[in-house]
């Protein structure tokens, strides 16, 4: 019994390493943009404007593949799904320094890339192995799984950087094209697990109590200001964290700090947004979500405020600035999961939920464009923290009024 006990726990252990290494690298990738985007118009020729575009692009596939990648396992089962994440991931990583105009860099990153990485969204991944691990045990995982978004982004930051250093970023994208390869067995063997412990779908009849209830739900959504409200602060929230992924490194070495110093500063972003994470699920504990969601914007009006405007922007003021936005960085996913959870029933917390990421995604595209066009028009950086700080004070407002 007890032999069988450990073999338990070394497999739930190497299910649970498996889902982060997934979930974790696809993050990861999409936390580099900063750290490629500059390498990359010097390579293709492209204007930091035109490639401000097309990582906008990215962003926006991002969030709409995710529903249409859901549709199609409960068609074709997660494995498939998985691992045509990981196939077109790898191709987007080797075919993007190869990019030479803006069509080009948008097929290659905006749409193969940012297509693989929604398929190795943070649902899928989860919805693979949360009927193998079971209710309580995926419960305590998930919050695991979230986590290991900000560790591939602390991870991937410096290695990135230090492959351009030594090898270019040509090179350094291929490198890690070929590692995003070597992850097919790994999903090959996480959903084979499935049909190990004897767990079935059946595709279609899920799929049809979901066409039945989509439109009600959408209604009845719709009908609430409440979900209203955390559309607006999930689109906001979008974007702010892509003025982070995609301009912060940038705007760093703009003002003279090494490429390698701001690659390490912002890996001290990913490891503040694990920590914000958990922290923020402790408070979600102790106090109403609204306030705890609406708390999460305003504090980022006060930190972009401060910093972006009122201090020096030096290495360290720099540095200190990343350490904080990472606290409230992912940590909004737990109360707005839960408000729509709590409103609107778990069943229903999927789609909904999906629905508040392609907002979330589009303000995304929108910052990572604007910020692109802003920064060469004038120069600066300071005119696409200004929106931030206005979107991220209704968001806090609009937070702020949900019921209780």
């Amino acid at each position: 019994m007890e032999t069988k006990t450990m073999q338990g726990r070394q497999e739930i252990l190497l299910i649970v390493v498996a889902a982060c290494l997934l979930f974790g690298y696809g993050a990861g990738v999409r936390g580099i943009y900063g750290i490629v985007i500059k390498p990359l118009t010097a390579l293709s020729g492209i204007s930091y404007a035109d490639a401000g575009f097309s990582f906008g692009i990215a962003q926006l596939m991002y969030g709409l593949t995710q529903p249409l990648w859901g549709a199609f396992a409960l068609r074709k089962g997660n494995r498939l799904v998985l691992l045509c994440g990981v196939l077109l991931m790898a191709a987007g990583l080797i075919l993007t320094p190869l990019a030479h105009s803006v069509s080009s860099l948008t097929l290659y990153l905006g749409i193969i890339l940012a297509s693989g990485t929604g398929a190795l969204s943070f649902g899928l991944v989860m919805g693979t192995i949360s009927p193998i691990l079971g209710p309580k045990r995926a419960s305590a995982v998930s919050g695991i799984l979230n986590a290991s978004s900000g560790i591939g982004s602390a991870i991937l930051s410096p290695v990135m950087q230090g492959l351009n250093s030594a090898v270019g970023i040509q090179e350094g994208l291929f490198i890690l094209g070929g590692a995003m390869a070597c992850l097919f067995p790994v999903v090959w063997w996480l959903c084979g697990l499935q049909k190990k412990a004897g767990i079935s779908v059946a595709a279609e009849t899920t799929a049809g109590e979901g066409r039945i209830s989509i439109a009600e739900n959408l209604k009845r959504a719709w009908r609430t200001w409440d979900y209203k409200a955390l559309l607006i602060g999930f689109s906001t929230c979008g974007f702010h964290m892509v003025i982070i992924q995609t301009h912060l490194v940038p705007q760093m070495e703009s003002l003279g700090i090494p490429g390698a110093t701001a690659a390490m500063i912002y890996t001290g972003f990913g490891i503040t947004s694990i920590l914000g994470s958990i922290l923020c699920g402790v408070l979600c504990l102790r106090f109403p979500l609204r306030t705890v969601l609406g708390t999460l914007y305003a504090l980022r009006v006060v930190t972009v405020g401060v910093f972006i405007f009122l201090v020096p922007q030096t290495t360290i003021w720099l540095a200190l600035f990343a350490l904080l936005l990472g606290m409230t960085g992912d940590a909004t996913v737990t109360p707005t999961s839960q408000i729509i959870s709590n409103r609107f029933g778990a069943a229903s917390m999927a789609f909904l939920f999906g629905l508040t990421f392609v907002c979330h995604q589009t303000g995304g595209f929108i910052s990572s464009w604007l910020g692109g066009i802003l920064y060469t028009q004038t120069g600066s950086y300071d005119m696409i923290w200004l929106a931030d700080i206005i979107l991220c004070a209704i968001a806090a407002a609009a937070s702020y009024s949900i019921r209780k």
